[in-house]
């Protein structure tokens, strides 16, 4: 099996590395690149990481086995590079607040809890706005739909964020993770 990798990827990364990944030796989720930003996303069992340039996410769920119905933990830890911000909400409809979307194919629901922002004083716009920075966790949970047949599946989402910092913003990004989930025949209830 061979991999080709994109130019930008490719230079940015170690001979090691390449040889790794095209020998698919790494559990590589999704790599892409966006204008001049690398994304490389991994798992390793109840946890998967991105990076986007300055900002990186683990996104970490309880347990890799449940089955349907069941509530599953999760945390999502952030970083953000010193000199650059993610934003929160509430934000006018123009700049994009971090976002983390499970897909619904397996999930009934989800409830997750963003730490308070921190506003942050624009003075060239006269605004203030609500912003991450540094490193931050989110907690929450999903509830897997009831009537989910026993195999190996993915828990897909997507975290979406806008990188700025006080004199620019990037373009937004709506990155996708995975993480393996097992999906085994509920005990009969006694």
């Amino acid at each position: 099996m061979t991999i080709s990798l994109p130019l930008p990827l490719s230079k940015r990364l170690g001979s090691r590395a390449r040889r790794l990944i095209q020998a698919g030796a790494v559990a590589v989720l999704a790599t892409t690149t966006i204008g001049n930003s690398c994304l490389l996303a991994g798992t390793d069992g109840n946890s998967t990481s991105i990076r986007v340039e300055d900002v990186s996410a683990k996104v970490s769920v309880s347990d890799s086995r449940s089955s349907g119905g069941h509530r599953l933990g999760v945390t999502v830890d952030f970083g953000v590079a010193p000199g650059w911000h993610i934003y929160g909400e509430p934000l006018p409809p123009e700049y994009t607040p971090t976002k983390v979307k499970f897909d619904s194919d397996l999930i009934q629901g989800q409830s997750l809890k963003f730490p308070a922002p921190t506003p942050l004083r624009f003075e060239a716009l006269d605004q203030t706005f609500p912003v991450y920075h540094g490193s931050f966790k989110v907690v929450g949970n999903v509830v897997l739909k009831p009537k989910l047949s026993p195999g190996n599946y993915k828990l897909a989402g997507t975290i979406e964020f806008q990188e700025c910092n006080d004199s620019m913003c990037k373009i937004p990004q709506s990155v996708r993770f995975e993480l393996p989930l097992a999906i085994e025949t509920a005990a009969p209830k006694t």
